[in-house]
């Protein structure tokens, strides 16, 4: 899934929450008039000086300490809590946003307790949060992290309604078309995850993740396939360096396509797929996908090479080992083909044991 608040995302929100009140706080303690070191101003603008060069450690001391010196400033009391929340520090960021929901009863905060309680595990009451932020204040960010949570407890007709009535409201937001394309598809609605997802690439035509959701159902709506690989070759023209994009081209065109059979759209496909491997030798599925093809083709000896790289780099891909013992038989290395056979049978074995 996809959060609103992870890693450096964190800093630049901290950071221009900070900077968006005060200004640039490193120019403005140049400029204006001499503070005593214990004064929570100070506090305040050296922590936004450390958030804007990135460095949430080195601010969260003077966060500290400004809230201590004044516990209502809200900008300096939500940069902390927000703070807290990315060190993993819930209890005491907790604590911070409740002390700021008795001065101000902001949809923010509750949104802010909603990321708090889902990365403590509490998804229920996660899920209260958000709701309540998003009927406070119906951003797209609040109606996101709504429905997000609602796809990660499963309530898929839930997380359905949050989202269409948030794409309503916010039509041109890539990521509420991914949402909306995740839930459909977890309900066995194909056809319309396809279309969420094609609409979410055309909104972001930059942004990899919609295609790469589009990539991993590429066959899941035969009827739409044309439309499926044509967003997929847009994605390798905007990122040519991307292996992931190789990837799902290729197999869009290999295996979502009626005319995958030509000779010259195969040619074109193998061409893709090892360019995906050049671009990331630890591409397991990409070395995979190049040993099948080749298989196919019987082209057996050029397989091995392939499917054995897959089995090194994913050693529990079942497939691989199978596909490689096939190989191996049609090479003429009966007792390699059946080392291969067995790593299959135990994979196959373990996996229906994990079956509930």
């Amino acid at each position: 899934m996809v959060r609103s608040r992870r890693g450096s995302l964190v800093l630049l929100a901290l950071a221009f929450v900070t900077l968006a009140r005060a200004g640039t706080a490193a120019a403005q303690i140049a400029v204006l008039p001499p503070a005593r070191p214990d004064t929570a101003e100070l506090e305040r603008r050296l922590a936004g000086s450390y958030l804007q060069q990135g460095k949430l450690n080195d601010a969260i001391p003077h966060l500290r300490r400004a809230y201590a010196l004044d516990p209502t400033d809200y900008v300096n009391g939500y940069n902390l809590a927000l703070a807290l929340l990315q060190i993993g520090r819930l209890e005491e960021s907790r604590e911070v946003v409740k002390v700021l929901l008795n001065l101000k009863d902001a949809g923010e905060l509750h949104n802010l307790l909603g990321d708090i309680e889902e990365l403590a595990g509490n998804l229920a009451g996660a899920a209260e949060e958000f709701q309540r932020a998003a009927h406070m204040e119906a951003t797209e960010e609040h109606l996101f992290d709504w429905g997000n949570n609602l796809l990660q407890l499963r309530a898929l007709e839930n997380a359905v309604e949050v989202f269409t009535a948030a794409i309503a409201r916010h039509p041109a937001s890539a990521r509420l078309h991914v949402g909306m394309g995740i839930a459909q598809y977890s309900r066995g609605k194909y056809r319309e995850a396809v279309t969420s997802f094609c609409e979410a690439v055309d909104l972001a035509p930059s942004d990899p993740r919609p295609y790469q959701f589009l990539g991993e159902i590429y066959g899941v709506a035969p009827e739409l396939a044309a439309e499926v690989t044509e967003r997929l070759a847009r994605f390798v023209t905007a990122q040519p360096d991307n292996a992931a994009a190789h990837l799902y081209y290729a197999l869009s065109l290999w295996k979502g396509q009626r005319a995958a059979s030509e000779p010259d759209v195969l040619r074109h496909v193998e061409a893709l797929l090892r360019r995906a491997v050049t671009l990331d030798p630890t591409l397991g599925k990409g070395f995979l996908e190049l040993g099948i093809l080749l298989s196919d083709q019987q082209r057996y000896a050029e397989a091995v090479e392939q499917l054995r790289r897959a089995t090194v780099l994913e050693p529990t891909f079942a497939q691989a080992h199978y596909r490689l013992a096939q190989a191996y038989r049609r090479t003429g290395q009966k007792a390699l083909a059946e080392s291969a056979l067995e790593a299959f049978e135990k994979l196959k074995e373990a996996g229906e044991r994990s079956q509930p």
